[in-house]
């Protein structure tokens, strides 16, 4: 009857997932289950209908009441905490959308074989209640809820399932207007199994938890440790520990533990503190670790070990390369001490323990390398602090045999030649690391062997030095095996630059047993060699100039090749190098009648010049000796030009011909008046010559404007003007020949420089910073990009006259104004050429303050005058207006000077030491105010 009302709904039960950092899943549904009021005693459990709740009329048009109830298994979630949890799902019918009805979610008591409508789960918590029907936006809706708190107190209260009813509220349950059905919900989670840690303790050295009646010993510096423990796979925990004094919990404080130590500096020596450890990942933070116990230990031990070795004695030379010596270390009974430190010169340390506290321990070092060798060794306590240094000095004898090996190759005997040390050396070993050892007695203090290595790398070769059987030497060579074929010419090699031409030979030689034939690459080209009885061959070559990387690699009879050996050398071209950048712009810029620059060059020896000759010209011979030189030649006309170069040699012999053809660009000719190109405002020509006979005009683009044509001239010229509207940059310039027939040719683009007229100007004085006063001098430097048509300067300072200087030898001219006023001035300048013309007005506003004038004919400012014992007179002046008195400080000694009735005052001084010492200078006025302040060097002859 219910299948008839509410449907058939499939049910998907979502399954558990491994364990994985911040676990996703679906929890599964372990039943369902609804009460039906027509059915009081009876529950209908995990039916194929879709859940009704509410109450909905069957086929009789009897009134049933419903609600439905959800269990779920949480036993997944055990130990973990819930992120994320929603409980979703959608209404699957709905019998009056315009019918406003409440839903209601409670957590119950599970549903058990007793459960029926008379006797319902205990409704235990209210989860939600909203309202749908009337009003909703969709009908049939969506119904979702948030359970991460509920889920998280379940699994507080460690429930293994949890039930969920669906119902409408008490006031709406028996309208049949307000029933539904749901599709079966879905309960999703999030969740995180919270680390744990285990085994909390300290480490270097390694100590317990500790109690505390038995706390463990800390130092200063003390590294903490604990096992972290995490279920979920690529989680990354950290450990964060806690530490306090025992009798302060106040003074707790948090850190985290690295792998240099904790600073534990601000306990005192002595005192008990607790610490513990907790876990974190990127969710959760675990429960903290059991309390344990530390006391500080601060004091290290007072004394440094004793240390005394029977084969390298200190402050002297024992031992030999390569063996290895006791040392040993005492404490000399100081119960404190548990073990050593130790580190050599070489960067390498150690630690070793005492049999017993305050006892003795040997080390067994081997010197890392001969002749001089430190030990610096400390006592250590049991928490790692340790005591004074004790440097042990002592020098190793040099006993291990010098040792040079021929490689031979992998398959093929190596030589190795043994040369002594030691006179007493009366025999070599030799072994492959970890190998049998093979021994070749010493003759007069040498011996060679052989050693037949098995495949291609890094082989250690450990060689030794004997008197008898003793053992005097031992060293590790580091030998890179390889199977590469030898290659050597004595014509071409990379040391020695043939010429071309030159025939010579290479020769490859095996470093690999059984090779049949070579493969060589040379000037890219794979060639193959046959093998001759010994397993080598001789390859003839004729050289070609350049420089050449042959690649070889040998070639064994089961067609096996080896590593490829690279050989480089390089041939002298005898015909000169021949370049001109002039020729390279992607916009060409030659022509008939412009310049052309070459670069010529030679490697061959003794070159002392250079000899061309130019489109059938006469020779001419110019100096290069190094090898290189540049000249430079005229196009004429258009069409093929030929350039012939040869090297001279210092035996009078010459190179073979370079000969360089181009075609000069035919297109016109750009030549401009100025030469060195416009000015900004200034009016210019251009002539435009042609290169091309019957050339009737031009057509021409200037700065990008539109396209103009210009009548040629007979002579196949053309004149245009054109005034750059500013300077300080470059314009463009396009020009195309047009013939009689109206044939054109190609088109010359050209960037044209455009000089600005303005006069720049500087100086120290500036329009941001006040400096000097009225009546110092300041320099003032003009220049200007308008030359050479600029021959002099017009200034003006302020209100004054206009004053003129001609232009000067260099870049700038300067001059020298006195300024007339404090606060703002104003200096303008104009620029005047030959003719007349004058450049924009340059304003320089400088703002000049209040520092009096000081003048010294006998010590002129930061220049050596005078001398020790010779008075000097210091005159002082201007500044500003109503000065009454100058105070000045001169070598450290105050004074003060009247003024006259213009300002003016002067002193004497004499030096007693040759020296520099600063003059410093002030006015002060009838008001009181003062001036600035003007610092004068003086410097004093020392002669």
């Amino acid at each position: 009857m219910l299948a008839s009302v509410v449907g058939v709904a499939a049910v998907v039960l979502a399954t558990s997932q491994p364990a994985l950092a911040a676990t996703s899943v679906n929890l599964p549904l372990s039943s369902w289950a609804y009460l039906d009021s027509q059915s009081p005693k009876t529950k209908f459990v995990n039916p194929a209908v879709a859940p009704p709740v509410g109450t909905l009329l069957d086929d009789a048009n009897k009134a049933h009441t419903y609600r439905s109830y959800f269990t779920y298994d949480l036993t997944q979630l055990k130990g973990t905490v819930v992120h994320n949890s929603y409980l979703y799902t959608y209404e699957d019918t709905v019998t009056d959308c315009s019918t406003a009805a409440t839903i209601e979610l409670w957590r119950t008591s599970p549903v058990k074989t007793g459960t029926t409508w008379n006797n319902p789960p205990a409704e235990l918590d209210k989860l939600i209640s909203v309202n749908r029907g009337k009003g909703a936006y969709y009908c049939p809706g969506y119904l979702g809820i948030d359970m991460v708190s509920t889920l998280n107190a379940a699994l507080a209260r460690h429930e293994k399932s949890i039930t969920i009813e669906y119902r409408i509220t008490a006031a709406q349950e028996a309208d049949p207007r307000a029933g539904r059905t749901f599709q079966q919900p879905t309960l999703s989670s999030t969740s995180n199994h919270p680390p744990t840690v285990t085994e909390p303790r300290l480490e270097s050295p390694t100590r317990p938890c500790g109690t505390v009646d038995k706390p463990s010993p800390a130092a200063a510096s003390t590294l903490f440790k604990a096992t972290v423990n995490d279920p979920d796979e690529g989680d990354s925990p950290s450990i964060l520990y806690a530490i306090w004094p025992v009798d302060h919990p106040d003074q707790r404080r948090e850190f985290s533990s690295y792998n240099y130590g904790t600073d534990l500096n601000q306990y005192a020596d002595g005192e008990l503190l607790a610490w513990q450890a907790q876990a974190r990942d990127y969710y959760d933070a675990g429960p903290w670790s059991k309390v344990c116990y530390l006391v500080m230990d601060k004091t290290a031990p007072a004394n440094p070990p004793a240390v005394a070795s029977k084969l390298y004695p200190e402050d002297a030379t024992g031992g030999g390369t390569g063996l290895k010596g006791k040392f040993r270390l005492d404490a000399s009974g100081d119960l404190d001490v548990v073990g050593f430190v130790w580190r050599d010169s070489s960067g390498y340390s150690g630690q070793v323990k005492a049999r017993q506290p305050g006892g003795a321990a040997v080390l067994e070092y081997t010197p890392k390398r001969d002749w001089f060798e430190e030990l610096t060794i400390s006592s250590v306590d049991a928490v790692g602090n340790r005591g004074p240094e004790r440097r042990y000095r002592f020098n190793v004898a040099e006993t291990a045999p010098s040792v040079e090996i021929e490689l031979g190759g992998v398959g093929l005997p190596s030589t190795l030649a043994f040369t002594a040390r030691k006179p007493e050396t009366t025999a070599f070993g030799y072994q492959i690391k970890g190998g049998p050892e093979t021994r070749v007695p010493a003759v007069d203090g040498g011996a060679t062997g052989q050693l037949t290595f098995t495949a291609t790398g890094e082989v250690e070769v450990v060689v030794s030095s004997y008197v008898k059987n003793k053992l005097i030497g031992q060293d590790t060579l580091r030998v890179y095996v390889t199977d590469a074929p030898g290659v050597e010419s004595a014509e071409f090699n990379f040391d020695t630059d043939q010429i071309a031409g030159k025939t010579g030979s290479f020769t490859f030689t095996p470093r690999n047993s059984d090779v049949v034939a070579y493969e060589y690459v040379l000037d890219d080209v794979t060639q193959t060699v046959q093998a001759a009885a010994d397993d080598t061959a001789v390859v003839p070559w004729t050289a070609t100039a350049g420089w050449h990387d042959m690649i070889v690699r040998s070639v064994r009879a089961n067609g096996d090749k080896s590593s490829a050996t690279s050989y480089q050398f390089n041939v002298i071209d005898p015909v000169p190098h021949l370049y001109s950048q002039t020729l390279e712009h992607l916009n060409r810029i030659d022509g008939v009648g412009l310049p052309v620059e070459f670069y010529v060059s030679s490697r061959l020896p003794e070159v002392t010049g250079f000899a061309y000759r130019f489109d059938g010209g006469p020779e001419v011979a110019i100096d290069g000796r190094g090898g290189s030189t540049e000249f430079t030649v005229t196009p004429t006309h258009i069409g093929d030009n030929t350039l012939i170069v040869q090297a001279l040699l210092a035996d009078g012999t010459r190179s073979p011909e370079k000969t360089f053809t181009w075609q000069p660009f035919e297109a016109p000719v750009v030549t401009t008046d100025p030469a060195n190109g416009g000015a900004g405002g200034q009016p210019m020509t251009l002539t435009f010559r042609s290169v091309l006979p019957d050339t009737k005009e031009f057509r021409y683009s200037l700065d990008f404007s539109e396209y103009q044509t210009v009548t040629a001239r007979p002579d196949g010229t053309a004149t245009v003007s054109f005034t750059p509207q500013s300077g300080g940059g470059w314009f463009s310039a396009r020009v195309t020949g047009v013939a009689q027939d109206g044939t054109t040719s190609p088109e010359r683009e050209m960037t044209v420089p455009v000089r600005d007229t303005r006069v720049s100007v500087w100086s120290e004085f500036s329009d941001w910073s006040p400096r000097g006063g009225i009546g110092v001098p300041g320099d003032f430097s003009f220049s200007t990009s308008w030359t050479p048509e600029v021959v002099e300067y017009r200034y003006r300072l302020n209100d004054g006259p206009e004053l003129t200087v001609p232009m000067g030898d260099s870049w700038n001219t300067v001059v020298t104004v006195v300024p007339d006023r404090n606060g703002l001035n104003m200096l303008t300048v104009q620029g005047r050429t030959e003719d007349g013309r004058l450049s924009p007005i340059t304003e320089y506003p400088f703002q000049v303050g209040t520092a009096p004038y000081v003048f010294s004919a006998e010590y002129p400012q930061s220049t050596p005058g005078g001398g020790v014992g010779l008075e000097g007179r210091f005159e002082f002046s201007g500044g500003t207006a109503g000065i009454t008195s100058f105070e000045y400080t001169i070598g450290g000694v105050p004074g003060t000077v009247e003024a006259n009735a213009e300002g003016r005052a002067s002193i004497t001084w004499t030096p007693t030491e040759a020296t520099g010492t600063y003059l410093v200078v002030k006015g002060r006025k009838a008001d009181g105010s003062t001036t600035d302040e003007v610092w004068y060097f003086v410097v004093v002859k020392s002669d």
